[in-house]
Parts: C-alpha cells; sequence; structure tokens
C-alpha cells in the first residue's frame, strides 16, 4: 500500500535530475532560483508524473474494478513499479517509472499491458489512455517553446527555461537556463491504440532536461534507438555494477527489515549522485543536500542547500562507494572556495569561511528567517576540513592532499586564527553556535572548539607536505599555537564536558554536540567522554534527528556499552523509518520533519560500518593502519558482509560478527599496511 503521506514515497535521482514518485516536481543538480537566502531548487514541473487507463469505448477501468494493485521499489534495478491486475478480464497494467543511470540527462516512463486469457472481454478493442500531472506551472522559471514537434524522426517538442531570480550577481551573473526534450507531447490525454490482435502493448515516455540543447536532444535521440527492453537494461546494468563491483552490505541473521532499510539507505544516498561513466560528461556536482536531489524547493527540504551534513554525515558513507563519489562532495567546496574567501571578508575576517547553507554560488544562503544561524554555526569550515582529512587518511592520495585539499585547509586555518579571540596563554571562540542549535549566542561550544583544534592540526600538517618552498612556515606556527591554546571546556568535579561556557546541567539540547568528541572525532575518549554519553543521553531532547541516536551507538560500541549500542542503534532508525518503501523522515512519526532525510541515513550506516564494525583509517608514525577494533553485530543479526572498503590502493571485501572480523584485500604488490584488530596487529601486504 502506499503511505498515507505521499511525500514518503520514493525519491528517485541520478545526480542530474531528480524527483519524488507520484510528486509535483523535478530538481536539476545546480538549477537554484530565488536571491541569496530565498535562493531553492528551481521547480521543474514533473512531467514524468504520468498515469495510464485502459479504455474502450464505454470508458476506462477503475482502481476499484482491479482485484490487485502493488506498489514496488527495485532497489536492485533502480525503478519504481505500480502493477494493477483485472482477474474478470484477465488484464495486468504495469508501469515502471526512473531516472536513467547511464543516460542521465533523461527521465523514463514505462507502461506495459498484458491480456493473460483468450476471452472475449480480454480481446476487445481497447487503448491505453496516458496522463500526465505535473502539477502546477513553475514559479521559478519562465518556459518557451522551441519547437511543437511532430511524428517525423527526430522532431521533439522543445522548451527552453529561464530562472527568474540570480542567487548573488557578483557570483551568478546570469540566470539558469535549461533545455528540456519530449520524446512526445503530453499536453492533452494521449491515446495508445492496443489493438485485439497484440497480446502485449508497451509504450514509453523519455524526457531528457540539459542546461546545453544539443546535449538534451543527442541524449533522447540514441536512448529512442534502444528498444523498449534494451532501455530498461541499460539501467539496471548501471545499478548491478554498482551493487556488485562499488558496494553493498548483506546481513545474515533473522533481521530481514534491517536489511531492506540498510539497503533502502544506500539506494536512496547513491542515486543522488552520478555514476562516475555516464553517456556524456557529467555536469560539476552542486552538493548533496538533507534530502536528497530530489526535493528542495520547501523550508522542509531545506532548499536544497548544502550543510555540514554533507561532510560530517554522509561523506563518510558516500566515500565507501568509491574515491570518485568522495571527490565529487569534496570538489563542490573547492569550486566554491572564491565564495568562502568572499564570506569571511565580508563579515570582517581572513581565509575562508564556508557559508552554513550553500548552494549555486557558495556565498550565503541560510533563510532570512535565522540570521543568528549564518552568523555562529562557524564550526562548518573545520568540519570540512576535518572530512579533507578523513578522506586523505583512507586514500593515501598525495596529489589530491596538495591540489584539492590543501588550498581548503590553509585558508580555513587562516579564518580560524583570524575569528579567534586570545589572552594571555587561552584562545576562545565567541559568540558561536555548535551542533546544538537550541543555544545561541555561547563561547567556546567544545564540538566547535575541538573540531577547529583538529583542522589546524591538519593544515600544519599538510603544510609540511605540500609547502615545498616553506613560503609558509611562520603561518603553519600559527595555526598550531592557536591549536594549543584554544580552550576544551572540562568540569573535572564531575569528570565531563559542559557544552559550552555556562551551560547549566540538566539543560535540554537538541541532537548529539558534546558526544561527537568520540566518534567521529575521535578527539576524547578518555573517562571523560564516557560521562559525557551518560548525561547528554539524559538531557537530549525525545524529538532530535535520526543521527543522533546513531552517534550515542557509535560511541557507546566504542566503550564496550554493548545493550545501550543496541538500544540506541534501533531507537535511531525504528521510528524514523516508514514502512512503506523505507523513506526516513528527520524526526520520529508524530513529529514533523523533512523526508528522504539522508543525512540521517547516513548516521545510521556510519553506526553499522564504523561503529558494530569498528573501522578506521589512521597513519600512526608514517606506517599505514586499517583499524579493526573490536567488532560486533546489531540484535539478531548473526554477520555483515561488506562489499567493498577501499584503502589507499586496496580494495577490501569484509565480514564481522561478534567479536569476530575478516578482511580480504587486494591491491598492487609494493603496498604495505598494518591490519589492526584490537590491540594487536599485524603487518601485512596488499594481498591477505
Amino acid at each position: 500500500s502506499l503511505p498515507s503521506d505521499l511525500n514518503f514515497m520514493p525519491s528517485l535521482s541520478n545526480g542530474h535530475l531528480g524527483y519524488t514518485v507520484f510528486g509535483d516536481a523535478i530538481f536539476m543538480n545546480g538549477v537554484y532560483n530565488g536571491a541569496t537566502g530565498n535562493s531553492q531548487r528551481a521547480r521543474i514541473p514533473n512531467w514524468i508524473n504520468i498515469n495510464a487507463e485502459i479504455c474502450d469505448r464505454f470508458g476506462c477501468l477503475s482502481d476499484e474494478q482491479a482485484t490487485n494493485i502493488n506498489y514496488e521499489m527495485n532497489l536492485q534495478d533502480g525503478y519504481f513499479r505500480y502493477t494493477k491486475r483485472y482477474a474478470s478480464i484477465g488484464i495486468t497494467l504495469e508501469q515502471r517509472t526512473y531516472p536513467h543511470r547511464y543516460y542521465n540527462r533523461a527521465l523514463v516512463y514505462e507502461v506495459l499491458a498484458t491480456r493473460h486469457a483468450a476471452t472475449t472481454l480480454a480481446n476487445s478493442p481497447r487503448y491505453l489512455k496516458l496522463t500526465h500531472k505535473p502539477g502546477n506551472a513553475s514559479d521559478a522559471f519562465d518556459f518557451v517553446v522551441v519547437n511543437n514537434g511532430s511524428d517525423a524522426v527526430g522532431d521533439f517538442r522543445q522548451l527552453r527555461g529561464r530562472t527568474r531570480v540570480v542567487e548573488f550577481e557578483k557570483f551568478q551573473p546570469q540566470a539558469h537556463e535549461i533545455q528540456v526534450a519530449f520524446s512526445e507531447s503530453l499536453e492533452q490525454p494521449r491515446q495508445v491504440p492496443w489493438p485485439t490482435w497484440q497480446a502485449q502493448k508497451q509504450h514509453r515516455v523519455v524526457i531528457c532536461v540539459d542546461r546545453v540543447e544539443s546535449v538534451a536532444l543527442n541524449e533522447l535521440q540514441e536512448m529512442l534507438r534502444l528498444s523498449d527492453d534494451a532501455l530498461l537494461a541499460s539501467h539496471a546494468e548501471k545499478w548491478h555494477e554498482f551493487w556488485q563491483q562499488h558496494f553493498s552490505i548483506e546481513i545474515a541473521g533473522d533481521a530481514l527489515e534491517l536489511s531492506r532499510i540498510v539497503n533502502a539507505g544506500i539506494f536512496y544516498l547513491a542515486s543522488s549522485l552520478p555514476t562516475p561513466s555516464s553517456n556524456q560528461p557529467n555536469d560539476p556536482y552542486y552538493g548533496l543536500s538533507p534530502t536528497g536531489l530530489a526535493r528542495g524547493n520547501s523550508e522542509a527540504d531545506y532548499q536544497g542547500h548544502s550543510f555540514w551534513d554533507t561532510e560530517i554525515w554522509m561523506l563518510p558513507v558516500a566515500t565507501q562507494f568509491g574515491y570518485d563519489y568522495g571527490k565529487l562532495l569534496l570538489n563542490y567546496r573547492l569550486r566554491h572556495l572564491d565564495g568562502a574567501r568572499f564570506n569571511a571578508n565580508s563579515t570582517g575576517y581572513k581565509g575562508a569561511r564556508f557559508p552554513w547553507e550553500s548552494a549555486y554560488t557558495g556565498t550565503e544562503v541560510t533563510n532570512p528567517c535565522c540570521p543568528e544561524v549564518a552568523e555562529q554555526e562557524i564550526h562548518i569550515s573545520p568540519d570540512i576540513s576535518f572530512a579533507l582529512q578523513k578522506f586523505f587518511a583512507q586514500s593515501q592520495d598525495y596529489n589530491w592532499l596538495c591540489d584539492h585539499a590543501w588550498p581548503i585547509v590553509a585558508e580555513v586555518a587562516d579564518f580560524l586564527l583570524s575569528r579567534a579571540s586570545c589572552e594571555a596563554n587561552a584562545c576562545h571562540l565567541l559568540h558561536v553556535m555548535g551542533p546544538d542549535e537550541d543555544h545561541a549566542y555561547i563561547d567556546d561550544n567544545v564540538y566547535t572548539n575541538a573540531v577547529s583544534k583538529i583542522a589546524l592540526d591538519f593544515a600544519a600538517w599538510t603544510a609540511g607536505k605540500c609547502d615545498s618552498n616553506n613560503n609558509h612556515t611562520e603561518r603553519s606556527e600559527d595555526w598550531q599555537q592557536l591549536r594549543d591554546r584554544l580552550v576544551i571546556l572540562y568540569d573535572e568535579q564531575l569528570n565531563y564536558h559542559p557544552q559550552h561556557l555556562g551551560y547549566q546541567l540538566q539543560a535540554i539540547v537538541k541532537q548529539a554536540d558534546t558526544i561527537l568528541l568520540g566518534y567521529p572525532l575521535q578527539f576524547d575518549t578518555s573517562s571523560a567522554h564516557l560521562n559525557d554519553l551518560h548525561y547528554y543521553a539524559n538531557v537530549t531532547r525525545e524529538s532530535g534527528p535520526a543521527m543522533t541516536w546513531s552517534m550515542f551507538a557509535a560511541n557507546y560500541l566504542a566503550t564496550a556499552e554493548y545493550s545501550r549500542a543496541d538500544e540506541y542503534f534501533t531507537r535511531g532508525y525504528q521510528t524514523y523509518v516508514r514502512p512503506e518503501f523505507k523513506v526516513w523522515s528527520e524526526t520520529p512519526i508524530g513529529y514533523y520533519g523533512s523526508a528522504n532525510f539522508i543525512t540521517g541515513i547516513g548516521g545510521f550506516l556510519q553506526a553499522l560500518i564504523f561503529g558494530y564494525g569498528g573501522l578506521n583509517f589512521a597513519r600512526v608514525n608514517d606506517t599505514l593502519q586499517l583499524q579493526l577494533i573490536t567488532a560486533n553485530v546489531p540484535p539478531n543479526v548473526q554477520q555483515v558482509q561488506v562489499k567493498y572498503i577501499q584503502f589507499a590502493d586496496s580494495k577490501c571485501s569484509w565480514q564481522f560478527q561478534h567479536e569476530n572480523s575478516t578482511m580480504n584485500c587486494f591491491g598492487p604488490p609494493t603496498q604495505h599496511f598494518e591490519l589492526v584488530q584490537g590491540s594487536n596487529y599485524t603487518q601485512l601486504g596488499s594481498n591477505f
């Protein structure tokens, strides 16, 4: 059955285009409308939202006449299908919709009608009536007809759309322009004849969208040369390639529902990203927002903006799909470094200050309702540096480090240096907001200061690797001094970290904040961190976002409190996932929140991979280490198998059970690293 709230229908994307099944919007990578804080994904009417009916001269069959209606989200092949069976007349109607994974400028709708019995009713003359339901006209685009099209081969209906308002003229002098090509016109319901002699009738509609007219038209022409079956097969093949060669998780045990949620989570996250190889070169990618590419023109969808969610919650999982996926997300930040410099300079600081919310230009686009959020959530910049550090720890790509990471981490360190207030032997970050957005205008948020210390340290280390001419020695020394002097609040009597200066005991917090000093930051794993977990578990509000409980789970696993970890891991998905198609909500059922919340998916999968699996990538005394802390498994799970994890130039398949972990890696014979399990390690080559 369908969910009562159709917001929780599957969101389908291919990294270039996205839409929610039965929704009224298509969105395109990097296309926004609106100035500064009013910028949001520009809505294209959902012309691929088509409904087919079986009709004859007396009328059309209704849903009430169907004896069986099924809805299916096929994760393996990457399409949504709904089937209606009319047993009394021996006819089945099947409809499929998907954004093509290889021909990624395209959205596809397919319908297949089948006569199952040679009866008078089944064989009576019929036709398919196709009605498109795109929703209201777009308030983001002005569309004009370029070509009305005809039945002649290659003469397609074409529209040109132009957005109405640029985001920020200094960085976007011209409005966005898109070209839309249709395989057929659907402005009026279309009748597709179904002769009595045909046992099956198959029909498809293809829509291609791109900034460049020739790209859209070429894509459409190439696709229409393929048969219906070949077109679907070429799409499914790319998804099979992803599951078989890039990433999959298989769960053994009495945990079928958990397995479905895991696989759906991987699918919804991966589908918002473009596949590394497509029919025509991919456009630059413009960021992964909390609800993905298929949503983004409402506040509930965060207007399609990118936040710290990308680097802290989603990137650690996306990188496991392959390094190309991780670089895709981090390159978005590099391409917008000029915007970050502008943000710092315009607010009186040096270096690069990445915006709390980013869209097309890389300048600040936080909603006008909340200027204090844009002003104070400065942790987004060191969050990005931290993400660059973690990506390098796994990839060990020195060329990437110097060409892509170094320009960002150096500028972020300069921003922190200019933003800090220092006295005697102590430095502070004042008037900030941490991940807990219920507390504004605070000083020395412990998460912000900790991630800033990590960012400063990584900048100084990277300078030693990438600054071959020693042009930044003095600059690097300043970064290290700030790192050493930046305050980390600690209550010696209670042996815990107050969230910020002046924090009052029992004050309710919105979400995971101080506990992140353990996982993912690995900044403090002392007894104080365990006390942080115990304390903040009791003051975090129940309606907090999904990834909060996943982080409690990951951190309790690291401290060997396994029953608590199981409790929080289950809590982190059980009340956040809508049962029909395993679509996530930002908040528990019963609370208002965003749909297709892939930020929550990212936190959940991190808890499984890095929490239960105990996986970590490190370089210790210039020795590469792939660390597997004591493994565990969620309730009712016997084994978790992951294919694949990459480390440096090696590719590894991995299985873990309770207190047992096995990894098989393959790579170049010259590569060596240490596999560390618990407190024991063995020096290994790339094949073991």
